[in-house]
């Protein structure tokens, strides 16, 4: 299903141990990685006049460690290539994404030190905005001890349980119709969540509330049965709160 990814790397060690997830990935049928890596305009502004030199050692010490990486991962049996590129990490990525035509983009979300928490972040966000293929965000516990990171793995078995929060737009229907082909990456089931802005339904009376209730309970109930004819189990759940708020709340079923 996810046949070829992108994965763009800062060399942290939470990019480090995003990488060792990546040949799990291998159940949902990877076999090709594009190591990515970007020299940001802070690290070596005006590369194209003072700067060539210090652009062409910074290159070299990518692709130093970009092929570390890469013989890490064909140990793996994937095959690999990497790129580099110089510009604005979530703009580049988006483009080299379009460029390499990858099925998915595997990011990390944090840094190794909390300005580059903040970077990839914001990177992190600025992809899953403007990104036209799936977006996968591996996240990590993250201890730092003694000035060193570490961080605990648990991206074994990422699509065994699925949560799809729906406002059943267009854009959820868009999202819903990679869920429903989720089995060959080994997800057994899918719960299926809408949640009704509190913000907006104060204002109804207590008949509109149960009509709302019961025209949304038909519609998961649609999408549930459409899951089962791709042989996923499925439930779905109807909450009344703040939309974000109910959707982080959903992961406790995951």
């Amino acid at each position: 299903m996810f046949a070829r990814i992108l994965f763009p790397t800062d060399f942290s060690s939470y990019a480090d141990s995003v990488l060792a997830c990546l040949p799990d990935l291998m159940s949902a049928g990877l076999r090709e990685v594009v190591l990515f890596s970007v020299i940001r305009k802070s690290d070596v502004p005006m590369p194209e006049t003072v700067n060539r030199d210090s652009l062409e050692y910074w290159r070299w010490s990518l692709e130093e460690k970009l092929n570390i990486a890469k013989m890490a991962l064909e140990g793996k049996g994937l095959r690999v290539l990497t790129r580099i590129e110089y510009g604005s990490p979530a703009e580049q990525i988006v483009n080299v994404a379009e460029d390499e035509r990858v099925e998915l983009i595997v990011l990390g979300a944090q840094g190794a030190t909390v300005a580059q928490e903040l970077l990839i972040g914001s990177t992190a966000y600025e992809v899953i905005r403007r990104a036209t293929v799936p977006v996968l965000l591996e996240k990590f516990e993250v201890i730092r001890e003694l000035g060193h990171v570490k961080c605990h793995r648990n991206c074994e078995h990422a699509f065994e349980r699925v949560l799809h929060p729906t406002d059943f737009s267009d854009h959820a229907d868009s999202a819903f119709q990679v869920v429903k082909h989720l089995k060959a990456a080994g997800t057994r089931e899918v719960i299926v969540l809408h949640v009704q802005d509190e913000r907006v339904m104060k204002h109804r009376t207590t008949e509109q509330l149960a009509e709302f209730d019961r025209r949304d309970t038909e519609r998961m109930a649609a999408l549930c049965k459409s899951l089962s004819m791709f042989g996923l189990e499925s439930c779905f759940l109807l909450r009344h709160g703040i939309p974000f708020k109910e959707a982080d709340a959903g992961r406790q079923y995951v």
